[in-house]
């Protein structure tokens, strides 16, 4: 008889040791922990797979009340569905890819504000998979700092979602709003900044696409701050144009302190009514309002004209978050 096998008989409590290794090891393998998910690729591979993840469940919940802007959130109110689980329309970016600068998007170019940006979501939705979508994280010591949620078509988009986008630009929550333009043809373009509180999907939103983004970044265990200054720039180019369509930027600038998820004023003081009582709150979201200003003008150049690989200059690029 070997060492092993009288070991094996004769210790009952090794025997029972062994059992609970081998079992917790592959709960660990198939249910891993945000840190391991994060750092050991191969984990996925083996997982992505299983029914427990990605179920359409997961995907479509809409369990928060607020509705945000984008027209990824106003086709799905108009009626559309998007449809989740289908590889040809979404994938799942390497969110370890790096970008910095600026990134080709529907034949035209999408400026990065500054840092390293990281992709978590990016495909079609809508009709016809009219709708082309791109979100993007960036990470400071490993702490989310912002978030990029852009859309942009080169085909019309039906009137009562551009109407349903805008109406955005009105609420009288924001903080700032500006209309830029407003004509009989149809061509609109509008800014606001606002709040976004987060939930158990990320910003509170019906739209199951930055739900589904957000969920990702939280399984890879990415930190992220319990509120978000939202700043918003929409544009449609109207019937008359030559170019048709429609672009919608939303950036989620974290208002905490360099390298943690620390808000620079409590959560209570950010809602627009109470922000007048915390002047650290009130300054930082007047830098993001003077930064945006600058930055919408970089956005419009580089949406509605051909592809150029130049970045901004760094200068403007830097928001009151960056790295």
């Amino acid at each position: 008889m070997s060492a092993v096998s009288r070991l094996w008989r004769r210790a009952p409590a090794w025997r029972f040791f062994l059992y609970v290794g081998c079992l917790f090891l592959i709960l660990g393998i198939v249910f891993p922990t945000p840190y391991a998910a994060r750092h050991m690729g191969w984990m996925h591979a083996l997982t992505r797979h299983l029914p427990s993840f990605g179920s359409s469940s997961d995907q479509g919940a809409t369990d928060t009340v607020a509705t945000d802007g984008s027209p990824s959130a106003q086709a799905s109110a108009s009626g559309s569905t998007n449809d989740l689980t289908d590889p040809t329309r979404f994938i799942v970016p390497d969110i370890s890819t790096a970008f910095t600068g600026i990134i080709p998007f529907g034949g035209h170019s999408l400026s990065l504000p500054a840092g390293v940006w990281h992709p978590v979501l990016s495909g079609q939705y809508g009709p016809n998979g009219r709708m082309l979508l791109n979100i993007l994280a960036r990470t400071d010591r490993g702490i989310v700092t912002g978030v990029m949620i852009a859309s942009t078509t080169n085909q019309d988009v039906p009137l009562d979602v551009v109407e349903d986008a805008y109406n955005h630009c009105h609420d009288d929550r924001n903080y700032h709003s500006s209309v830029l333009a407003e004509r009989p043809d149809g061509q609109t373009e509008c800014t606001y900044i606002s709040v976004a509180y987060m939930g158990s999907n990320g910003p509170l939103t019906t739209d199951p696409l930055i739900q589904l983004a957000f969920k990702r970044m939280t399984t890879l265990g990415f930190p992220m701050p319990s509120v978000f200054v939202s700043a918003n720039w929409l544009y449609n180019n109207g019937t008359t144009e030559r170019s048709r369509g429609a672009t919608s930027i939303t950036l989620l600038i974290a208002p905490t302190q360099p390298g943690t998820v620390v808000l620079r004023a409590p959560l209570p003081f950010w809602d627009k009514r109470m922000i007048n009582q915390a002047p650290a709150a009130l300054d930082f979201v007047r830098r993001v309002n003077v930064w945006f200003t600058d930055w919408v003008s970089v956005l419009r150049h580089g949406m509605l004209n051909d592809y150029n690989a130049t970045a901004p200059d760094l200068r403007i690029a830097k928001d009151p978050s960056a790295p």
